[in-house]
């Protein structure tokens, strides 16, 4: 947990708790008990000072409010804000916070927000625990609150490396709730020249129990996603400048459902993947074919049968213009929770029931045909004709009946656009992986059923 959002901790929690509730708003002398109060916090937490230029009291709205505030911790660092206002304070309980102009400044950088937001907040008994007078843990996980919404707030290091955002927005935040976030706007600097950046219009995510996963943490646990969730999520206007290369992704959704009798539904859409083949040793080959950028577009998607326990995927469907289309599609035998995936459980206990690979032409062909033709200066017809020749006479070598399979199904789709390419994989029973170790290549392929061809596209 940050400084920061301890030091926030313990003052919402003293002037909520220590303080004795909403007394302090109807007493003649309430100012003089928001200074014992916070009296009371400092001593909770040793070495901690609060500091505030003037303050407000009001019993008929039930707020209080301090300006220029400066917050101090037992390191010295400093946290100000011009105006921290609290209202609807009682037994742990907070109606509403609202902070102007957070700032604070730390190792050579800073941090600023221009307004942060906080209603119904709820800190139970152990969410805090207070031995002798003093703050020994907190949980944040136990604390819940209705909002947190944080305005134009940004984070640079000392080398003006960090980020901007409009907005971040947390809603129905606690255990066992299901929390929505988004956040706008965010532009990253990642070097001092600016030539390297992020930037991203909109992330949104809805249906997550983010304190559920904030309680493995405190727990000692690796953090990890409840089967289902979120039950929606969206990514819009990602762009990115890094080592000379531009990335780019118009949108991205998921979308994860769970059935009454435990079955699985989770999904991923997205569009406008774009990456330049410009400074990029990997793309190399397509640089040279004449692709000057990379436009992907596709879905992954997954179907888990509890009682069966039988995972149906698909790592990938994906379109690339002017290039082909690649999709996979598989089942396997796995447990439910596939997020802590030990390595030996899969070799031995994950079992193959089928795989099935297609490839279709869109014009990744023709450019390898346009660039052979030009490289020894023969028509593209030529360089067509010499590629099949070179596979035919690999068809007549071949020594195992896949080879031949391969190449003639590569053919079939070099001579008609109509025809894909097929690999399939359909063992006459699930098999590990643990039991294709030791055999020999003929013996892998006989287990796995392996064959390869053309067929038409759908």
């Amino acid at each position: 947990m940050s400084k920061a959002a301890v030091v926030g901790a313990v003052v919402i929690i003293g002037v909520g708790v220590v303080g004795g509730g909403g007394y302090y708003y109807m007493s003649n002398k309430a100012n003089q008990e928001l200074q014992n109060t916070i009296s009371l916090i400092e001593k909770s937490a040793p070495g901690l000072s609060i500091k505030y230029e003037s303050s407000s009291v009001s019993p008929f709205s039930q707020s209080a409010t301090l300006q220029k505030l400066i917050i101090k911790d037992k390191d010295g660092q400093e946290y100000t804000a011009d105006t921290l206002t609290l209202s609807g304070v009682s037994d742990g309980k907070v109606d509403t916070i609202a902070v102007d102009k957070f700032h604070t400044e730390m190792q050579g950088g800073k941090i600023d927000a221009a307004h942060i937001d906080v209603k119904n907040l709820d800190v139970p008994t152990g969410a805090i625990i207070v031995e002798d007078g003093k703050i020994k843990k907190i949980y944040p996980s136990k604390i819940s609150f209705d909002l947190l919404n944080i305005q134009n707030a940004s984070a640079f290091g000392p080398d003006k490396t960090g980020g901007t955002f409009a907005q971040y927005e947390l809603k129905n935040y606690g255990l066992k709730r299901n929390s929505d976030q988004v956040l706008k706007q965010v532009d990253v600097k990642a070097t001092t020249d600016g030539k390297e950046f992020l930037k991203l219009n909109q992330v949104q995510v809805n249906g997550l129990d983010l304190a559920g996963i904030i309680e493995l943490v405190e727990q000692g646990q690796k953090p990890r996603a409840i089967s289902g969730q979120p039950s929606k999520g969206t990514l819009e206007g990602l762009t990115a400048h890094v080592d000379d290369q531009d990335w780019s992704l118009d949108k991205f959704e998921t979308d994860n459902s769970v059935a009454a009798n435990g079955d699985l539904k989770s999904s991923a859409v997205f569009s406008g993947f774009k990456v330049s083949t410009a400074h990029n040793a990997r793309l190399f080959l397509l640089k040279e074919m004449g692709y000057d950028q990379i436009d992907v577009s596709g879905n992954i998607s997954g179907n888990y049968i509890k009682a069966k326990q039988e995972w149906s995927f698909t790592p990938f469907d994906i379109s690339i213009k002017d290039v082909g289309n690649l999709n996979a599609n598989m089942q396997f035998t796995a447990p439910e929770d596939l997020s802590n995936v030990d390595p030996q459980e899969v070799m031995s206990s994950y079992k193959l029931i089928s795989l099935k690979v297609t490839l279709q032409n869109k014009g990744l062909l023709e450019k390898i045909f346009a660039k052979t033709a030009k490289e020894k200066n023969i028509t593209a017809d030529q360089a067509k004709e010499n590629i099949v020749t070179m596979i035919k006479q690999d068809a007549q070598t071949a020594t195992i009946p896949v080879q031949k399979q391969g190449d003639e199904a590569f053919i079939a789709l070099i001579n008609d656009p109509k025809q894909s390419l097929v690999i399939q994989v359909k063992p006459a029973q699930p098999v590990t992986a643990l039991e294709l170790m030791g055999k020999s290549q003929s013996e892998i392929l006989d287990a796995l059923n392996l064959s390869i061809k053309a067929e038409a596209t759908k």
